[in-house]
C-alpha cells in the first residue's frame, strides 16, 4: 500500500475547491492513528474527493465502507481518484444519506473499529450519525468528527462530553477533529437528559463563516494576515 506522500501526488483534487477535502496534515494523521492502532474495520460518510478515504484505505489495506448521496456533485471525482490509486476493491460505496444506509448496516450487525463523521453538517445530521455510529461500534473502537469550528458540531461534542460517560475524549493535535474512544456501554435510563447547550465558540463560529462566505475585503485581509503570524 503507498503512503500519504505518494498518495497525495495522484490524488486529483480541482484548484478551486481546495476546502472541502480535509487538510494534508489531517489525513496524514488519521493514516497514523489508524496504522498505529492496528484498525482494519472502518466507515465514513461524507466522501467528495476521497482524500480521507484513500488515507483509511491505505492504513488499513482493509475493505472501506462509505455512505454519500452526493458524489455525482464532485463529477464522480472520489471513485475515480480511488481507481486511479488502485484502491477501488477495497471501498464499498453507497450513494445514499447516511441516515437510510447505517439503519441497514446495523440490521446486518455490522459493527467497526474507527468510524469518520464528515458527512451533513447539521446539527441533526451530525447528530444521527454520532448516533448510528455508536451502535455500530465495536467496544473500544474510536468516532472521530471533523470541522470542529462548527457551531453544529459544537453542540454533538457538548452533548458527548455531558451524556455519554461511555465516551472518553482523546486529546490530538489537530483542532479541527474530535476524537472520542467507546469504553463501555451506554448505562442511560429512558429518561435521562442533561443540557448540553453552550455559548462557547459561538463567536469563533460567525467569524470563521464570515471569513469564508461572501466578497474578499480588507478587513478579512487582515483577519487572514493576523492568523498566519499566529500559526
Amino acid at each position: 500500500m503507498m503512503i500519504p506522500n505518494e498518495i497525495n501526488k495522484i490524488l486529483a483534487i480541482p484548484e478551486n475547491d481546495k476546502h472541502t477535502p480535509i487538510k494534508t496534515n489531517e489525513a496524514e494523521f488519521i493514516y497514523n492513528f489508524l496504522v498505529e492502532s492496528n484498525i482494519k474495520n472502518t466507515l465514513e460518510t461524507g466522501f467528495a474527493f476521497a482524500k480521507s478515504a484513500s488515507h483509511i484505505i491505505a492504513a488499513t489495506s482493509s475493505n472501506h465502507i462509505v455512505i454519500d448521496p452526493f458524489q455525482s456533485n464532485y463529477n464522480n471525482m472520489g471513485l475515480a481518484n480511488l481507481k486511479n490509486l488502485g484502491f477501488d476493491s477495497y471501498v464499498t460505496f453507497y450513494d445514499d444519506f447516511s441516515h437510510n444506509v447505517l439503519p441497514k448496516l446495523l440490521e446486518k450487525k455490522n459493527k467497526f473499529e474507527f468510524i469518520f463523521i464528515d458527512g451533513d453538517h447539521k446539527f441533526d445530521g451530525i447528530l444521527v450519525d454520532f448516533y448510528y455510529a455508536d451502535l455500530l461500534l465495536e467496544n473500544n473502537g474510536y468516532i472521530l468528527l471533523h470541522d470542529t469550528w462548527m457551531r453544529s458540531t459544537q453542540l454533538v461534542m457538548s452533548f458527548i462530553k455531558t451524556s455519554r460517560t461511555d465516551y472518553t475524549k482523546v486529546e490530538t493535535p489537530l483542532r479541527n477533529f474530535a476524537l472520542y474512544k467507546k469504553t463501555g456501554d451506554d448505562q442511560r435510563n429512558g429518561m435521562h437528559f442533561k443540557e448540553f447547550y453552550t455559548t462557547k465558540s459561538l463567536l469563533v463560529h460567525n467569524v470563521i463563516y464570515w471569513l469564508n462566505n461572501g466578497k474578499e475585503n480588507f478587513l478579512k485581509k487582515i483577519v487572514f494576515q493576523l492568523k498566519e503570524w499566529l500559526k
